[in-house]
C-alpha cells in the first residue's frame, strides 16, 4: 500500500525526496471534505479502485472510458496512443498491458494488425465487447512467447508489476521498436496510487531499459497540464515516454 512502505524500489538518494513529498501529501489530503467525497467511490470494479488508507485517496488501477475516465488523465493517455500512431502505420503492433482496450483500438486505426495483452480477465472481456478489430488475449507476457511484431507499446505498466525487468526484456525482445511510459513518482506516481510498486527517477528508467537490451533510447515527456508528447526528458515531467530500438 502506498505510504505504508519505504519505497524499496527507489535508489537510496531518491528516497528522501519521496518521503518529503509523502509528508506534504498527508496534509493535502487531510481534509474531511475530500475524504467524504471519495468514500462514495465503489471499491473494486473493472477500474479496480483501491483506497490509500494513509492519504484517504482513492486510486484506480486502470482508466475505463464511460465509467472511470477523469478528463485530464483520459486526455493524457489518449494523446500518448495518438502520438504512437506515427510508428504504427501499416505495422504489426503489440499492446502490452492494454487494460480495457481503448488504446489498442486507437492503434488499430492505422496499424496492419494489433495484438493486445492483459492479465486481468474483466479488462480483456470488456475490451472484446467494446472494441472490435483487435486480437485481445488474456496473458502474462512474462510467461508466454509473444508473437513477432514491428512495434510494441507498453504504457502505464512498469510501475505496476513486481518484476519490471522481465516485462522490459519480453517487450524489447518481441519487436525491434518499442515504446514505454513511466510516471514521475514525484508528480504522478506511487504516493497517490496504491497500485504502483516501482518508484524510479528518470535515470533509473533509462538504466533499466539499457539493462533489458535497448541500444538506442529517445526520451520524450508529458506535463501535468499538457497532453502533448514532447522531445527530451525532464526530471520535472509528469510522465516519461521512451522510444527504444534493440
Amino acid at each position: 500500500m502506498a505510504g505504508s512502505r519505504d519505497f524499496p524500489t527507489a535508489p537510496d538518494w531518491y528516497r528522501p525526496l519521496l518521503r518529503l513529498e509523502r509528508t506534504a501529501l498527508r496534509r493535502v489530503f487531510a481534509g474531511k471534505a475530500r475524504r467524504a467525497r471519495e468514500l462514495s467511490v465503489e471499491l473494486g470494479g473493472v477500474a479496480n479502485h483501491v483506497r490509500n488508507e494513509e492519504l484517504g485517496h482513492m486510486a484506480a488501477e486502470r482508466l475505463v472510458p464511460g465509467l472511470h475516465a477523469p478528463a485530464n488523465q483520459m486526455a493524457q493517455h489518449a494523446a500518448r496512443y495518438s502520438w504512437a500512431m506515427r510508428l504504427c502505420d501499416d505495422r504489426r503492433v503489440l499492446d502490452v498491458g492494454c487494460g480495457v482496450g481503448y488504446g489498442s483500438y486507437m492503434l488499430s486505426w492505422v496499424a496492419r494488425s494489433v495484438t493486445a495483452f492483459d492479465v486481468d480477465p474483466d479488462a480483456i472481456a470488456m475490451a472484446k465487447e467494446r472494441y472490435p478489430g483487435v486480437d485481445y488475449r488474456l496473458a502474462d507476457v512474462t510467461q508466454i512467447h509473444m508473437p513477432e511484431a514491428d512495434v510494441a507499446v507498453c504504457f502505464e505498466v512498469l510501475e505496476h508489476v513486481s518484476d519490471p525487468a522481465r516485462v522490459l526484456k519480453a517487450v524489447i525482445g518481441a519487436a525491434p521498436v518499442a515504446i514505454f511510459s513511466f510516471p514521475n513518482p514525484l508528480l504522478s506516481g506511487s504516493h497517490m496510487n496504491p497500485h504502483h510498486i516501482n518508484d524510479w527517477p528518470l535515470s533509473t528508467f533509462k538504466s533499466e531499459l539499457r539493462r533489458a537490451g535497448a541500444r538506442k533510447i529517445t526520451i520524450y515527456r508529458q506535463g501535468l497540464r499538457t497532453t502533448s508528447v514532447k522531445r527530451a526528458g525532464a526530471p520535472w515531467a509528469a510522465v516519461w515516454v521512451a522510444q527504444v530500438e534493440r
